[in-house]
């Protein structure tokens, strides 16, 4: 029976690879799931708590049947600086570690190809076809190609040592994860077969224009939640109990934990963003991002605080936990909104439930750089600017 290799380093790119194998099954892009044995990796190249470890492995053995989950976190790392000789005994380590050789696997699922974590993975089966399915806004970024670039001297210099470039790049998994950093190699594009998008709406990049696109279905990607949900969460249902006020979701991300700025700064955004839903009449709901390890709902508390009397009532946290995204309760919530910077989840939220959305993308994006600009933009071009969120007397006005 065939193999396949499931790459997975959050909770919602769980969610995303599940729905994406289960619509390979219906679209005759891929024979039934039954056909082969999938083997779960569980990595994350920044870091993240045995909380998450253990909590993304829970909901994975929830959500699908796999021959294995293997914990990968110290075997697929952002490290390119590898010699010859170790990167060969890492690529025998990972075929150890997960019980497969080198031939036995057919396909390789993944939300990258440009990474060296990947590219690791993917030099250990060389001969394993390439599918790529959706992690977020990412998946959309303009990643450049590996290039070998001509140096420079003589015509007859320049040949030789292009020459001698071409043979390390071919015989070398090493020189190329070091040459090529966090660029896609072609000899990798050309293993890719399939690309699985839930944003549909977005533009692919260039590098993966001549790749089969598949669409996975809202009502498909609505079942895996709802799936997941009854048998991940229990507990009570404090996020669906009636509220004095509509209520507004309000979503954290991973800006100082991603080093964009420090955690006084992010939570001073958040501050700002809870005190102005509250004056404008709405309470608020909070939700961590799961990779976070710090929280920032005792400051959102404090903020609350400061506006009204009765801030332990306008202001809740979400009732799930914060390793899980937000999808898997959001539709039992009773939010008449949802409010973030330049998280994924505004544009996931209007897709699946028709969720108005908004951003305060604006505050954020002149502290950003290079791809983190790019994500800021995709997430205004799909939710309203913040500043547009009517307060209550505004729309009851409205609606008189």
């Amino acid at each position: 029976m065939p193999a396949r290799i499931c790459c997975v380093f959050g909770s919602w790119q769980l969610l995303s690879l599940v729905a994406s194998l289960r619509q390979s099954t219906m679209d005759g892009s891929s024979p039934a799931d039954q056909e082969h044995e999938d083997y779960l990796l569980l990595y994350e190249t920044a870091g993240v708590s045995e909380h998450f470890k253990t909590g993304l492995a829970e909901l994975a053995s929830k959500v699908w049947t796999w021959r294995r989950i293997i914990w990968a976190y110290d075997l697929l790392t952002s490290e390119r600086k590898y010699g010859q000789l170790q990167i060969f005994r890492i690529h025998r380590l990972i075929r150890d570690t997960i019980g497969l050789d080198a031939s036995s696997v057919a396909e390789i699922w993944a939300c990258f190809v440009n990474r060296p974590s990947e590219k690791i993975l993917l030099d250990s089966y060389p001969e394993a076809k390439i599918v790529l399915y959706e992690d977020g806004l990412t998946s959309y970024l303009p990643f450049e190609m590996a290039t070998m670039s001509r140096p420079p001297g003589t015509r007859f210099r320049r040949r030789i040592t292009a020459a001698l470039i071409a043979g390390l790049s071919t015989i070398s998994p090493a020189f190329r994860l070091r040459k090529a950093a966090d660029r896609i190699e072609r000899h990798h594009l050309r293993r890719v077969t399939k690309f699985y998008s839930l944003l549909h709406e977005i533009p692919i990049h260039d590098a993966l224009e001549n790749v089969p696109r598949f669409q996975v279905g809202a009502s498909l990607m609505r079942d895996v939640i709802d799936e997941a949900c009854r048998d991940a969460l229990s507990g009570g249902d404090e996020h669906c109990r009636a509220s004095a006020n509509p209520r507004i979701l309000l979503l954290g991300q991973a800006l100082s934990r991603n080093r964009i700025m420090s955690y006084a700064q992010e939570a001073a955004i958040y501050r700002r963003i809870a005190e102005q839903i509250v004056e404008r009449g709405y309470d608020v709901v909070w939700k961590e991002h799961p990779r976070i390890s710090k929280p920032f709902f005792p400051e959102l508390l404090d903020a609350v605080g400061n506006v009204t009397a009765d801030a332990n009532t306008r202001i809740m946290a979400a009732n799930l936990p914060h390793i899980y995204p937000i999808e898997l309760v959001v539709s039992r919530m009773n939010i008449v909104g949802c409010v973030s910077g330049t998280s994924a989840a505004l544009l996931y939220l209007k897709w699946l439930y028709g969720i108005k959305t908004y951003t305060f993308a604006e505050t954020l994006i002149p502290l950003m750089t290079g791809a983190d600009i790019l994500m800021s933009e995709m997430v205004k071009a799909h939710a309203e600017p913040f500043s547009t969120l009517q307060s209550l007397n505004e729309t009851q006005k409205g609606i008189r």
